[in-house]
C-alpha cells in the first residue's frame, strides 16, 4: 500500500510541475490557475489562495459593518453604562463617540483595558468607581476611506497593531467600521466565536418570507444588492449603491421621516418598514403586478 501511495505522490508532483511550467503573467491568469488547481490542492486552500487574490478587487465598503449597525459606547457613559453594553454585544472592542456627535468617534476602547478598573472597584469593595474617566482609556482610532482596497487596510492594521478601524467617506463622515475578523472572513470564510449566534449571523436571516403576507419579503436595509439579486432573482442596481438601504436613500433622494416610504423600482414596491434616527433598518419587498408596472 506505501508503494501505491508513493507511486500516486510522484505522479501528482509531476503533474503539478507540468502545470506549472509557464508561469502566469496577469492577475487573471493567476487567478484562473488558483481556480484550476482543484486536482493537486485541497478545496478549502484553493477557496483561501482566492481569498486572499480578491484583497485588492475589494473594497473596505464591501467588507465594513456599516453605521446603523456598530454598536458603540459614549463619550461620558459610566462604567456601569458601558459593562452592560459589553454583557449584551459580547464584543472586544467598541468605537467611542462624542457626546455631542453620534459620528464623531474619539477613539477604540477594548473591553480588557476595563478589567483592571473591576478588580479595583472588587478588591475596595466600594462599588462602581465615581472617578471613572472613560477618555482616559480609549486608544488612537485608526481612519481608513470606504473606497480603499481591502490589502490596503490589511497593511495598515498590521502597521499600526490595531484591530478596528473607522471607514469614513470621501466627506470625512463616519460610515462604518472594519476589523480584523472582517478581512480574516474575506479569505477563511465565516468566523463563528463562542458568543455568536449563528443563525443571526447566517446571510439567509437578511431575507425572509414575510410571515403574514404572500408573494412578500422582509429584507434587512443592510443587505448587499447583489445578494438580494441573488435571492430573489431580483436585478437591481448596485452601480452607485452597494446595500438594499442605499438603493432605497437613493431613489428617495432625501433624507427626512423616513418610516412609512416606498419606492417603485424594478418591478418592487418597496417600503420601509423600521428605522432608526436617520438610519433605515428594515424594508419590505412585493413585486409589482406586471401590467401596473408598465403604465410608467
Amino acid at each position: 500500500m506505501s508503494d501505491d501511495n508513493s507511486g500516486t505522490a510522484s505522479w501528482s508532483m509531476r503533474g503539478l510541475k507540468r502545470w506549472l511550467n509557464t508561469a502566469p503573467e496577469t492577475r487573471d491568469e493567476l487567478i484562473k490557475l488558483v481556480q484550476d488547481s482543484h486536482q493537486f490542492l485541497e478545496p478549502d486552500t484553493v477557496d483561501m489562495l482566492e481569498g486572499v487574490l480578491d484583497l485588492p478587487a475589494t473594497q473596505v465598503r464591501e467588507i465594513m459593518t456599516p453605521r446603523p449597525q456598530v454598536e458603540g459606547v459614549r463619550e461620558h457613559d459610566t462604567l456601569g453604562d458601558i459593562m452592560d453594553m459589553i454583557m449584551e454585544t459580547n464584543h472586544s472592542r467598541y468605537p467611542v463617540f462624542d457626546s455631542q456627535d453620534d459620528d464623531a468617534v474619539i477613539g477604540i476602547l477594548l473591553a480588557k483595558d476595563l478589567i483592571p478598573l473591576l478588580v479595583n472597584t472588587i478588591r475596595q469593595e466600594e462599588g462602581v468607581d465615581t472617578s471613572f474617566r472613560l477618555k482616559s482609556l480609549v486608544r488612537q482610532p485608526l481612519y481608513i476611506s470606504e473606497t480603499a482596497r481591502s490589502d490596503t487596510l490589511l497593511r495598515s492594521l498590521q502597521r499600526t497593531q490595531v484591530h478596528m478601524a473607522v471607514v469614513v467617506d470621501e466627506f470625512g463622515n463616519m460610515v462604518g467600521v472594519v476589523t480584523m475578523e472582517d478581512l480574516l472572513e474575506e479569505i477563511v470564510g465565516d468566523i463563528v466565536d463562542e458568543h455568536d449566534d449563528f443563525d443571526e449571523d447566517s446571510d439567509i436571516n437578511n431575507i425572509i418570507l414575510h410571515p403574514e403576507k404572500p408573494n412578500t419579503w422582509i429584507v434587512q436595509a443592510s443587505t448587499l444588492i447583489e445578494d438580494c439579486n441573488e435571492e430573489l432573482h431580483t436585478n437591481f442596481d448596485d452601480t452607485d449603491v452597494d446595500t438594499m438601504g442605499g438603493l432605497v436613500m437613493q431613489e428617495l433622494g432625501y433624507v427626512g421621516d423616513l418610516e412609512g416610504e416606498q419606492v417603485v423600482t424594478q418591478g418592487w414596491n418597496i417600503s420601509i418598514l423600521d428605522v432608526e434616527g436617520r438610519f433605515i433598518k428594515l424594508l419590505e419587498l412585493t413585486p409589482v403586478a406586471e401590467d401596473l408596472y408598465n403604465e410608467d
